[in-house]
């Protein structure tokens, strides 16, 4: 019996495998192509806004200077600035997606194969900072190195 039509059965993990290796590439991509051109990006946006704060600061930095300030402290002043913002922007947006998706919605509906809702972890939470922090660092390297080098002799020449 059954052999007219053959029957062809698999266990249930290979089917729902060979259901899902059509989705490999797309979340392969995500993985490594997404996400990181997603934090570049990031990292431009920080450095451009960090870069108009320091120059519309030069005038503070060169004070700041004079009081008798290092360039070291200058950097790190500039560096805790943008990693405090970064810290917690990336706090509160994954906190609020964490507690938008879980306890708003109930979760995200994906009824694939055995897949029924997703869930996101708890450790977004740090997660978020974390990437935040990183990012905000990457991004403001560069302005901060700009605002320990300001010259004082030169921002006070334009102002006299």
């Amino acid at each position: 019996s059954y052999s007219s039509p053959a029957v062809k059965f698999e266990t249930a993990s290979s089917g729902i495998a060979t259901f899902l290796e059509a989705y490999r590439d797309l979340i392969w991509g995500m993985q490594w192509l997404l996400a990181p051109a997603i934090l570049f990006t990031l990292s431009l946006v920080i450095s451009n806004s960090i870069s108009i704060s320091v120059r519309e600061r030069r005038m503070e930095f060169a004070v700041l200077k004079v009081l008798g300030y290092r360039p070291w402290q200058i950097l790190f002043l500039v560096l805790t600035e943008a990693i405090l913002v970064g810290v917690l922007s990336g706090t509160v947006s994954a906190g609020g997606t964490y507690l938008m998706v879980n306890h708003m919605l109930g979760g995200l509906k994906f009824p694939i194969a055995f897949f029924g809702t997703f869930y996101i972890a708890a450790a977004a939470w740090w997660w978020g900072a974390a990437i935040g922090g990183g990012t905000a660092l990457a991004g403001s390297i560069g302005p901060a190195w700009a605002a320990r080098t300001v010259r004082v002799a030169d921002i006070f020449a334009k102002t006299a």
